[in-house]
């Protein structure tokens, strides 16, 4: 019997805020309500502003991620994803860490970023690269 050999899929996404804050998140979060992100925004939204950050909106069959993994290699850095790609129920999210000027100036080192996504993933795995 032949084993198939996985084949990894390209998944398209949009990035939809980038923030560096020192809030209590996981690594990454999966975010599947409109609700869900209201809350989340709420967290974010800063007293010092009058506005706050519009608040996006889901479409059937899509989700947010939130990313803040640990800063390894940039100590006031930022995120920048290479590449999310599905290998059977995994997402795999490559990225990496980026020199940032405005967060080194204020010595930042929470990045994090909200990306939208089609579909739902099992199982979500960050890759440094």
């Amino acid at each position: 019997m032949n084993q198939e050999s996985k084949i990894s899929q390209k998944v398209e996404f949009t990035e939809i805020r980038r923030l560096n804050s020192n809030h209590d998140l996981d690594e990454y979060t999966v975010i599947t309500s409109t609700k869900g992100i209201k809350e989340l925004y709420m967290k974010f939204n800063d007293s010092r502003y009058s506005r706050s950050a519009p608040i996006p909106v889901l479409e059937e069959g899509e989700y947010f991620l939130v990313l803040k993994p640990k800063l390894k290699k940039v100590q006031n850095g930022d995120l920048e994803i290479e590449k999310l790609e599905t290998d059977g129920s995994t997402l795999n999210v490559f990225y990496k860490e980026i020199e940032n000027q405005e967060y080194a100036e204020k010595k930042q080192s929470n990045p994090i970023l909200i990306l939208k996504i089609m579909d739902s993933p099992k199982k979500i795995k960050l890759t440094t690269i």
